[in-house]
């Protein structure tokens, strides 16, 4: 944010708009070097003291009330969270603080105000601190202030790092921000991984001070496609689960890195599934660009790898030493030969190459919006397609090969999200049933790709473990073939339910 931004009471002095950019601390020489391309940078010694109730009313409320020191001026600035993620947009009342007090007495007819008035009792405390050297550079004639931040996020003894790049706009299209941020990246051997960062400093710092982890965010329809209306185009559309999706991506990536955690890579999977398929439902309609395609696959394949050991060790193996204990070794033996699979994912997440993808994603997500027809125009004859090239290909499911029932789950699996994308152009009733069904039909698909995957992983466990995997297959084989007439049963009434679409 600028250094120098003044507010009027009970007015925004701005809509903030910013996009944030983590980095590596290996990184950061060469990008000072880029960044003194601009000319001399201001340095500033930046101190904020953030302040709640003990019972966290503001957090609640998604608001931050700080204090800051800025070199020799006092100021008090109150942000409202409309939008969170990377690129975040924000109110912000900004006032100067006499003496380095608060003084809730100069944020009159402003969101605090009225939440305060509605707590007459509540009582602001310090909650947490920030301290960072801010270096400060001005970009596109002004249009963009480029804040970098070093320093550390202070919770009574704890403490975390802070290192961050912040580019806000001032004036101009927001594509601007993304031009800068990859002009400043970079291409090839040289490029840096700047990487749109999701949590603001005070989400880090209330996390600091409770003691809290990170917890995996929900790729769900909800958090992907929750608020599209019957009226929205499928421009629109995608753009909207692209950005949730990417920003989902991006969440549960930080804690997969961070934690050792299945269900972060999980819910990062799932959202990468869920913006791949609308792209693959919508893209033509709204300006997809192809080349982000190889790249979505590429890092799904990343974390496809993992979660199927993920499965492997947390489902099927437990059941299989449950009904085989000679398998025990190859349960053992999981942790370390999954070992580079984990390697070549944690290397990936905090890569340039997906730096550049999540910074391509929100670029295109935010790009202009032509009109077009709605998702109730378009509902039907999509969904109709989906459904028949599910039935054509599941026929005999039972006997099919293992390569072609695999079709059969990655086609349901199409047809469900693209019920949730148009859910909003479906009466309501009759599409909650069918999506149960397909949901218990896709659960045993999923089962029995399970038993297929560890098929596939057995036989490197157990030479590993020095044992033979016959006995273990058999159990597999035994597993998938079950889960296989399920899977066919589940088709069989699927078939006869009526069509939400019709």
């Amino acid at each position: 944010m600028a250094a120098a931004k003044r507010g009027i009471q009970g007015e925004p002095s701005a809509r903030e708009i910013e996009l944030k950019l983590a980095l590596r601390a290996r990184d950061l020489p060469s990008l000072r070097q880029r960044l003194a391309r601009l000319g001399d940078g201001e340095e500033v010694e930046v101190d904020n003291v953030y302040f709640d109730t003990a019972d966290r009313l503001l957090r609640g409320n998604r608001m931050a009330l700080r204090v800051r020191r800025i070199g020799r001026r006092w100021v008090q600035t109150l942000k409202t969270e409309a939008r969170a993620g990377a690129l975040s947009s924000r109110g912000e009342w900004e006032v100067p603080a006499p003496r380095g007090r608060l003084d809730l007495g100069r944020f009159p007819e402003t969101p605090l105000a009225a939440l305060l008035q509605e707590h007459p009792a509540a009582r602001l405390l310090p909650a947490f601190r920030t301290r960072f050297r801010r270096t400060i550079w001005n970009a596109n004639g002004g249009a963009i202030e480029i804040a970098l931040d070093e320093g550390e996020i202070v919770a009574g003894e704890e403490r975390a790092p802070l290192l961050e790049l912040e580019l806000e706009l001032k004036s101009g299209p927001v594509d601007a921000l993304y031009r800068l941020a990859s002009a400043l990246a970079g291409k090839g051997k040289d490029e840096l991984a700047l990487l749109p960062a999701v949590d603001s400093k005070a989400v880090r710092g209330y996390r600091l001070a409770a003691g809290e982890s990170a917890v995996p965010l929900k790729a769900n329809a909800a958090a992907v496609a929750g608020g599209l209306t019957r009226d929205t185009t499928p421009a629109a559309a995608l753009r909207c689960v692209v950005e949730r999706g990417t920003t989902l991506l991006l969440a549960n990536a930080e804690g997969g890195v961070a934690a050792r955690d299945a269900e972060f890579v999980h819910q990062a999977r799932v959202a990468t599934r869920r913006v791949r398929s609308a792209a693959r439902l919508l893209g033509g309609a709204a300006g997809w660009p192809a080349s982000l395609d190889a790249e979505l696959r590429w890092i799904a394949r990343r974390l496809g790898a993992v979660r199927d050991w993920d499965v492997l060790q947390a489902q099927t193996m437990p059941a299989l030493v449950a009904a085989l204990p000679v398998a025990k070794p190859l349960a053992e033996r999981a942790a370390e030969v999954r070992r580079r699979d984990d390697e070549a994912l944690r290397q990936a997440l905090v890569s340039p190459r997906h730096a550049r993808l999540a910074l391509r994603l929100l670029r295109w997500a935010n790009s202009p919006v032509d009109d077009g027809s709605t998702l109730a125009s378009a509902a039907g004859r999509r969904l109709k397609r989906l459904h028949r090239r599910l039935f054509e290909s599941a026929a005999f499911f039972v006997v099919l090969p293992v390569e072609e029932q695999h079709r059969v789950r990655i086609r349901a699996k199409r047809l469900r999200y693209a019920l949730d994308l148009f859910a909003s152009a479906l009466p309501a009733k009759s599409t909650k049933r069918y999506v149960e069904k397909l949901a218990h039909l896709q659960d045993e698909l999923g089962a029995l790709n399970d038993a297929v995957v560890a098929g596939e992983l057995a036989p490197a466990l157990a030479r590993a473990a020095g044992i033979g995997a016959q006995p273990a297959l058999e159990w597999l084989e035994q597993r998938h073939q079950s889960h296989a007439l399920r899977a066919e049963a589940a088709l069989a009434e699927l078939s006869r339910l009526p069509l939400p679409w019709d």
